[in-house]
């Protein structure tokens, strides 16, 4: 509902936008017309050159601001168009087509008016008792701009006239209600009621009072004469159909410029329109209209009433009855002449017949013809033009739209609506006439465009007749490629070659190289145009792009790819596929292990569960075809026992190099001694002239052990060698691809690399990039495009060359493992000092922020945080002379006392190195005897305090968070207690992991300790938030957590 009215519409526009939009608007040039009530947005689409989107905001309407915008060119130099002009007078003229929304504004005033008078008829439901019904009586009169307007009788026993209408309305919808018609009667509604049906009526009139203004706008030209009268009310259109159908049913008469009616009603369908169309003494065609001259024709309501019944025209049929309205006042019949005959009887009796009934005299039928349209459409190439004849068929009647002049003894009803899209389509395609034929220009592109995406449309509307030599341009029946894939033995590449059936092999690889520079037709030898935007070259093209084909790769229609794009290329390939067995074979090995049949060693000195078998079958299928990949197992499920398998069951060709972190050195000798004492084992640790001097006395051994930081320094020592193996324990310590250590060993010779890390990713996903850099150069894309992929597509490419396996899935066996958090109080000693150091904190982060500056502040924003965990830990780890208690480590000396009463055996982990003192101190005071493990025990050290407390040796074993994470087998425990979080959870599971692991026969009880109503419970609740990177990358189960961001301090610091 817009209360711009047309007045004002003219007054907002330049007159020659003005007329040119009312233009539009006449010619219903708008549709698609909207409204948006949330909003309080107009939409439509106006036809002109073009079709433009116009919207309208009215939201902003009540403080005089109404917001425009068109897609023309006019608006985006004017600020306004005729289009804008056409669109606000189809919602000033109500041609809002979606009847289940109002098709104006509807402003809140007369929704609040509707809502009180419903209140007030609510109030009036109670019972009558002795209370007398009022009568009502409704006129409708017919004024001079052929709007109606309603005058009003109500009361008891007699009617009287209702003077004033707004004035009777604020009466009687009060509560209670009174009104005074006459010195000798007055309505009480104390005495009197009116039935609910004449209410429902009375809302709706005191709505258009109320929103007066409103209204106005809605009727569109005539704002000379609202109501001459108190007693008249102008019914505005927006209403007019409701109140209409309301007052059907009540007592109600009807004034118009033709007659009274006593009864009146309102229906939807079909019109009493009758025309007879015959000839006059001329011999001339002649239309009467017939009854339409009876009727009244009220244009701005759009309804059509005759004989006491209102007709609700559809939109179609409006746009008629506008351009017959004058001719029925002036007069009942229409004479054609002869030259517009066939024109009249093509386009003007199809629309008569939507309007009602169409009588036509025999002499006139006997004169037209009415049948189907069949347009054919003659092409033929000459030169470097294609030429064509347009014909149009009706029945045995031929016409040719560009030169028929002929003359006719007959009438033909002409199909001008499908003859109008023919010539679109003409003009479309840019055919000219020459006053011969049609004919078009084309260079080869726009042939090309004509062939594949024009002529398609045109064989929808005409039926085609092509020359031999415009049918020789088009492929018929295009090839469909086929894409073959084999592995060559000899050189252990993937061969990807390509049929096309019917296409010699010779331009094969310039269809593909075509197809790889996003062509969008091959010119073939014969002439003809090949279209490369099928499905089928677009999934080859898809095909290059994914796997980084160039022109240059492909040779003779094949190309080759290294093996381990093997899954990744079965994947993409979305044409038809034939796969030889060898790749066959070779597809199965890697995507089901554990269906393989590799022998195990007969000299393995272990058995195998079934879970490791397949772990060895996946070494072995890899190793077959020289590729590589990550045992990812999750922490205790043997990945070192199942790497020493595959390494016995391989040939000695060259030493296999094992490369692990300096504390598990050892570790690594003693589990080969173990299970594989065959194999001879040489560790590489010394002094550097005791290394140097190993290299040269045991290069014959099998297997050669080095730490991380040994190998980078003594990496030229190991350029020369080619290893048959590399195996890198502990994965995660080559994670950034720009260290030493990573270079270093991206440069060592070997056959084949595997990696081994329960954490492949524990930061970030580039940790996982860097590691398949080193252990299968070329799978991954560059680290900048590489960010770029999704984590399915990494998930997909990387799939075939991770297997990782969880303990609950593998290990039903195993005993639980149970995950509580003990929460602790802070001292008051311990608050005091939090607090403080929590508010200086947030402060100065705070303004850090606010400044953009977390980057440049990040190390010191850490360090305060740091503090603020040392706090809660003991806040003797940084203030010596601190003399008072941590909350934390009376409740875990608690813990440890009950722990040990019921003989459990605990390991207890922490990541500094000074609240091990303290807690050591606090042992030895209960005499309770420990071991204790930090990161400068060094390998020998720590094998022998493992061996000693598994077989029974003291009950608590002290270890440093990062040093005794990864390496060690401690089962003699079954309780571990996290002292202090660590940023990355999967650090904490890899600490729970030295005791929940295969071999471990008790439930293993996990406990964190944290300090209520601290940063420690943000922490925790940051790690929950933060586990589902690995989920979707590899598979469910690990954890881990991105550096901090901006969002994380925030939420850590609440501010």
């Amino acid at each position: 509902m817009n209360a711009i009215s047309n007045l004002n519409i003219q007054r907002l526009f330049p007159d020659q936008t003005f007329r040119r939009g009312f233009d539009y608007y006449r010619r219903n040039l708008v549709s698609d017309l909207k409204y948006d009530r949330n909003f309080e947005l107009w939409t439509a689409i106006v036809s002109g050159t073009e079709d433009y989107f116009v919207e309208i905001d009215t939201s902003d309407l009540g403080n005089g601001i109404l917001k425009t915008r068109c897609e023309c060119p006019a608006y985006a130099t004017y600020d306004s168009c005729k289009h804008v002009v056409a669109a606000l007078l189809s919602i000033a003229n109500d041609d809002f087509q979606d009847p289940s929304v109002l098709k104006y504004k509807m402003t809140n005033r007369f929704m609040e008016a509707v809502s009180r008078t419903n209140e007030a008829s609510r109030g009036n439901l109670d019972f009558k008792g002795e209370r007398v019904p009022m009568h009502v009586e409704y006129i409708l009169k017919q004024d001079h701009n052929d709007r109606l307007q309603l005058e009003m009788k109500a009361g008891a026993a007699r009617l009287y006239v209702v003077k004033n209408i707004g004035d009777f309305l604020e009466h009687i919808l009060q509560e209670p209600a009174s009104y005074t018609f006459t010195k000798t009667f007055a309505y009480s509604s104390e005495e009197h009621y009116f039935l609910e049906q004449d209410r429902a009526i009375f809302q709706i009139l005191n709505a258009i009072i109320q929103n007066e203004e409103l209204y106005r706008g809605d009727i569109p030209y005539y704002l000379d004469t609202w109501s001459s009268s108190k007693r008249r009310l102008t019914i505005p259109p927006l209403v007019v159909h409701e109140l209409l159908s309301l007052l059907s049913e009540r007592d109600v008469k009807l004034e118009t410029n033709e007659g009274s009616y006593e009864d009146i009603s309102m229906v939807t369908g079909d019109l009493p329109l009758q025309f007879a169309l015959q000839k006059n003494a001329e011999d001339d065609l002649v239309l009467d209209v017939g009854r339409f001259k009876e009727m009244e024709y009220f244009s701005d309501y759009k309804l059509l009433f005759y004989n006491g019944t209102f007709h609700r025209p559809d939109n179609q049929q409006l746009a008629l009855l506008d351009s017959l309205y004058d001719l029925g006042q002036i007069s009942g019949e229409l004479p054609v002449p002869a030259e517009q005959a066939d024109a009249f009887v093509s386009e003007v009796l199809p629309s008569l017949k939507k309007l009602g009934s169409v009588g036509i005299s025999d002499d006139v039928a006997r004169g037209i013809v009415q049948k189907p349209l069949k347009a054919k459409l003659f092409l033929d190439l000459e030169e470097a033009a294609i030429t064509g004849n347009l014909e149009y068929h009706y029945g045995h009647h031929l016409i040719h739209p560009f030169q028929d002049d002929a003359e006719r003894d007959v009438m033909i009803v002409r199909d001008v609506e499908q003859e109008q899209k023919i010539m679109q389509l003409i003009e479309y395609a840019n055919f000219r006439y020459n006053g011969r034929h049609l004919y078009i220009q084309l260079d080869e592109d726009d042939l090309y465009v004509f062939l594949y995406e024009i002529l398609p449309v045109l064989d929808e509307h005409v039926e085609l007749y092509l020359t031999t030599a415009v049918q020789n341009l088009i492929v018929d029946n295009a090839p469909s490629p086929t894409t073959r894939v084999s592995v060559d033995a000899a050189t252990n590449l993937l061969e990807i070659g390509f049929d096309l059936s019917g296409i010699d092999q010779d331009e094969v690889t310039n269809i593909l190289d075509a197809v790889i520079e996003k062509k969008r037709y091959y010119r073939m030898k014969n002439g003809g145009l090949l279209s490369l935007e099928t499905n089928e070259f677009e999934s080859v093209g898809q095909l290059f792009a994914d796997l980084n084909i160039d022109k240059g790769d492909i040779q003779d229609g094949r190309v080759e790819m290294p093996v381990y794009r093997s899954t990744q290329v079965d994947e993409l390939i979305d044409t038809k596929k034939s796969y030889d067995p060898s790749f066959q074979k070779l597809l199965h090995q890697l995507k089901a292990p554990e269906e393989q049949v590799y022998d195990l060693p007969d000299n393995l000195n272990a058995t195998l569960r079934n879970y490791q078998i397949t772990g060895y079958q996946w070494f072995k299928s890899l190793s077959h075809y020289h590729l590589g990949g990550i045992l990812a197992d999750d922490m205790g499920l043997g990945k070192t026992l199942q790497t020493i398998a595959y390494l016995l069951s391989e040939p000695k060709e060259h030493p296999h190099l094992i490369v692990v972190p300096s504390s598990v050195v050892y570790n690594w000798k003693n589990e080969c001694d173990k299970f594989a004492p065959d194999l001879e084992v040489a560790i590489m640790t010394g002094t550097p002239q005791e290394r140097l001097q190993k290299l040269t006395d045991r290069k014959d051994a099998d297997v050669w052990i080095v730490s991380y930081g040994t190998l980078r320094q003594d990496f030229e020592l190991y350029q020369e060698q080619t290893f048959q193996t590399m195996i890198l324990d502990e994965a995660q310590y080559i994670k950034n691809y720009a260290t030493k250590t990573s270079r270093a060993i991206r440069q060592i010779k070997a056959g084949r690399r595997f990696a081994l890390t329960g954490t492949p990713i524990e930061n970030s996903i580039d940790e996982l990039w860097a590691i398949f850099q080193v252990i299968l150069p070329g799978l991954m894309p560059n680290q900048r495009a590489f960010r770029q992929l999704s984590h399915e597509k990494v998930a997909a490419l990387t799939r075939p060359f991770i297997l990782r396996r969880l303990k609950r899935d593998v290990l039903t066996e195993l005993p639980e493992k149970i995950e509580t958090v003990h929460h602790s109080e802070l001292t008051d000693e311990q608050r005091n000092l939090y607090v403080g150091y929590l508010r200086k904190l947030q402060s100065e982060t705070a303004a850090s922020l606010q400044q953009g500056g977390f980057n440049q502040n990040r190390m010191k924003i850490l360090a305060g945080l740091t503090r603020l965990r040392q706090i809660c830990c003991h806040p003797a780890l940084f203030m010596e002379n601190y003399t008072g208690h941590s909350g934390k480590l009376e409740q875990l000396l608690e813990t440890v006392e009950n722990a040990k009463a019921s003989g459990r055996r605990m390991l207890i982990f922490s990541q500094f190195t000074s609240m091990h003192e303290i807690i050591m101190k606090a042992l030895d005071t209960r005499d309770i005897d420990y071991f204790y493990l930090h990161g400068g025990t060094n390998s020998e050290a720590r094998v022998e305090m493992s061996n000693r407390f598994n077989d029974g040796e003291k009950d608590v074993f002290l270890i440093s968070l990062k040093a005794g994470g990864t390496g060690l087998n401690l089962t003699g425990a079954d309780t571990v207690i996290l002292y202090d979080l660590w940023w990355n959870p999967a650090v904490e599971d890899q600490a729970a992991g030295r005791a929940h692991r295969f071999g471990q026969k008790n439930v293993v009880q996990v406990i964190r300790l944290i300090s209520e109503g601290t940063i420690e419970e943000k922490i925790y609740e940051l790690q929950q938030k933060k586990r589902e990177l690995i989920d979707q990358v590899i598979q469910p189960g690990e954890t881990m957590l991105s550096s901090l961001s901006e969002d994380d301090v925030r939420e850590l610091l609440s501010i």
